[in-house]
C-alpha cells in the first residue's frame, strides 16, 4: 500500500519536472530568438508582468465550425471572466443576441482557465458550451494582466476557424453596443468589405505609466520607448477580418505587454497600418446617462452591464424604430 502510494506520488512528481523542464527548455529557445521588425528589435524575454508568449497555449473549448458554410458580417469577440455566467446571459439576450440583426452575426466568449472552484467552474463552462456554441477557451489562467492573451486567442480563432467574417469587434462586458448603428452606419454591408480597417475610440500620444503602483504600470523592461502608438480603448473596437492574421502573427514576433489596447495599437504600429478615424463621439470609453436619440447614433457606451444595461436595452429595442 506505501508503495502504491509513493508510486503515485513520484509519478505525479514527475510529471511536473517534466512540465517545468519543457517549459525551461522553451523559454531558452525564446531567449535565443531575435527578431528585426521596422528596424526594432526584439530580443524575447521574461518578465513577470509580462504574459509567457510566443507560447503554445491549446484551445480547451473550441467551437472550429461555428463559421462553417457561413460568411459573417460581423463577429462580436467578448472578453469575459471565465466565471462570469450572469454576464454572459446578459450579454446573449441583449446586444450579443445574433437571432435579431439583418445580417450574419456570430458571437464568442473568450475565457481563460478558472482561478476560483476551477475544476467545478471548468465543467460548468464545459457545459455552458455545449448549451451556447459560443465559449472560446485557451490554457493560460484568467487573469487582468492576460487580457492580451485572451484577445490573441480572439484573433487566432478568427484567422483559424472563422477568417470567412467581413468585420470583428472586440468588446469589453460593460458596455452598451448598438450593433444595428456599427453594422449600417460604419461598416454598410452593402458595400465592398476593406481590407486593414481598424477603428474605435482612438487615443494619441500616452505615455506609459511608469508608477508601480498604477494598474497599467509598465516598466522600461517591457517598453522601454516614451510614447505608445496611437490605438484604440480597450471597451469596444472594430477591425476587418483580414487584420486577425497580421495581428496574429506579428504578435509571434514582438514583445507581449499586458496592456491588451496598447498591444493592439503597437501591432498595427509595426505592421505600417494606421487606425481609421471615425466620426467624433461614436466610440464612447466613458459613460454617460442613456438617452434614446443619443445611444440610437453611437456604437459604445462604456460602463453598462447587469439589470441596467437590461433595463436600457429593452427600451433601447422598443424604441429603436421611433423618430427623433
Amino acid at each position: 500500500m506505501v508503495f502504491m502510494f509513493l508510486s503515485g506520488y513520484f509519478f505525479r512528481y514527475q510529471r511536473k519536472i517534466e512540465a517545468i523542464s519543457k517549459w525551461i527548455q522553451h523559454s531558452v529557445k525564446l531567449q535565443e530568438r531575435e527578431k528585426t521588425i521596422n528596424n526594432n528589435t526584439y530580443p524575447s524575454f521574461r518578465h513577470p508582468l509580462a504574459p509567457p508568449y510566443p507560447y503554445p497555449y491549446k484551445f480547451l473549448i473550441n467551437q472550429s465550425d461555428k463559421c462553417k458554410n457561413r460568411k459573417p458580417f460581423l463577429v462580436i469577440m467578448v472578453c469575459v471572466g471565465s466565471h462570469d455566467v450572469e454576464t454572459r446571459h446578459t450579454i446573449r439576450e441583449t446586444w450579443g443576441n445574433e437571432s435579431i440583426y439583418d445580417v450574419d452575426v456570430v458571437r464568442i466568449f473568450l475565457v481563460g482557465l478558472p482561478q476560483v472552484a476551477s475544476d467545478r467552474t471548468q465543467l460548468l463552462l464545459e457545459e455552458e458550451s455545449e448549451a451556447f456554441g459560443d465559449i472560446i477557451q485557451q490554457d493560460f489562467m484568467d487573469t487582468y494582466y492576460n487580457l492580451t492573451l485572451k484577445t490573441l486567442m480572439g484573433m487566432e480563432w478568427v484567422a483559424k476557424f472563422c477568417s470567412s467574417a467581413s468585420y470583428v469587434m472586440k468588446a469589453d462586458v460593460d458596455i452598451f453596443l448598438n450593433v444595428d448603428y456599427l453594422v449600417h452606419e460604419l461598416l454598410h454591408p452593402d458595400l465592398p468589405v476593406r481590407n486593414n480597417y481598424f477603428t474605435g475610440d482612438i487615443i494619441r500620444y500616452a505615455i506609459p505609466k511608469r508608477n508601480k503602483a498604477s494598474k497599467w504600470y509598465m516598466p522600461k523592461e517591457i517598453y522601454p520607448k516614451n510614447l505608445l502608438p496611437p490605438y484604440c480603448t480597450g471597451p469596444g473596437y472594430v477591425f476587418s477580418a483580414d487584420l486577425a492574421k497580421k495581428i496574429y502573427d506579428v504578435a509571434q514576433i514582438i514583445r507581449v505587454i499586458p496592456m491588451e489596447d496598447a498591444f493592439i495599437g503597437i501591432c498595427l504600429y509595426e505592421l505600417n497600418i494606421p487606425l481609421t478615424h471615425p466620426t467624433r463621439g461614436k466610440f464612447n470609453d466613458h459613460r454617460f446617462e442613456y438617452d434614446l436619440c443619443k445611444f440610437k447614433k453611437i456604437v459604445t457606451v462604456h460602463h453598462y452591464a447587469g439589470k441596467e444595461l437590461r433595463d436600457v436595452w429593452a427600451d433601447f429595442w422598443a424604441k429603436k424604430s421611433e423618430k427623433c
